[in-house]
């Protein structure tokens, strides 16, 4: 089995096998392979011509109790079905942490699809989210159409609050609502004195789901316009954990990183919490 970083040539083989280990819409697929693959900070493991088993990388800036780190966010981690079980992601996970440390990059971090998948890898629980399921009345706020500038002054303005949340500039916001649009997302904004304090970006299915909530004062208000807007379907939303709703508590990403930067993370009064690693 040969390990090494992905090249631009790469392509292809990756998004085959993102395809077969993942459930992804083709709309995400080819968001994330158009704006998202940077093989230069991604690993495959080969057996000949055959890419076995892949990570993909990104450098993102994520904050810390005081001040902030480069860290890499993980994602697309996969192994072909009859290769799984063979410590072929084990290895390749400990090339990536090598190569990015030679970088400069002293941690690593992911949103593992369900609990505990990276624990034996040496990932700990690092961010944590409150999942709300249409719990309570929530009094009436002032609601204005979605604007991506709004949202992006909200965004700015609460990354101070939390530790382990990426600091993405305006084109990175950018670029991360363009992929919740290529999904089909839809949006809103909460007002206070003419000005946006909150958004809410959400997904009409079958039911209704907020991936991404933000508020700068107070959640019930946008809790109450999604629930009006879920015209009696299910409504969840993905949360803060210090936001004044009832909800559980989970894991949301998790980290492997020198202690230092664990402590960095970790000691102090803010919460840890990540709108999305995406």
């Amino acid at each position: 089995m040969n390990l090494r970083l992905l090249t631009p040539d790469d392509r292809a083989l990756a998004r085959a096998l993102w395809q077969i280990c993942f459930d992804d819409p083709p709309a995400f697929v080819d968001w994330f392979f158009a704006h998202r693959f940077r093989p230069e900070w991604s690993v495959g493991a080969f057996d000949g011509d055959t890419l076995v088993t892949a990570i993909h990388g990104l450098p993102m800036k994520l904050s810390l109790q005081q001040g902030s780190v480069l860290a890499l966010m993980t994602s697309g981690v996969g192994t072909l079905p009859r290769e799984r079980g063979k410590g072929h992601m084990f290895r390749a996970m400990g090339f990536l942490q090598e190569c990015a440390r030679e970088r400069g990059i002293r941690a690593l971090f992911n949103h593992p699809q369900r609990p505990g998948a990276y624990a034996h890898l040496g990932f700990r629980p690092s961010t944590f989210s409150k999942y709300w399921a249409g719990e309570g009345t929530f009094f009436a706020g002032e609601i204005a159409p979605f604007s991506e500038e709004a949202a992006f002054s909200v965004y700015q303005r609460a990354a101070s609050r939390y530790a382990g949340f990426v600091l993405r500039d305006r084109e990175a916001f950018r670029l991360k609502m363009s992929d919740y649009g290529s999904d089909g997302a839809k949006g809103f904004l909460l007002m206070e004195a003419g000005e946006a304090v909150g958004y809410c970006v959400y997904f009409e299915k079958e039911d209704v789901y907020a991936e991404e909530v933000l508020s700068l004062t107070a959640y019930g208000p946008v809790l109450g316009e999604l629930s009006r807007r879920a015209k009696g379907r299910k409504v969840a939303a993905k949360l803060p954990p210090d936001a004044e709703a009832a909800g559980e508590i989970r894991v949301q990403n998790v980290m492997l990183a020198d202690e230092d930067i664990r402590r960095a993370l970790e000691e102090g009064d803010k919460p840890r919490f990540c709108v999305d690693e995406y």
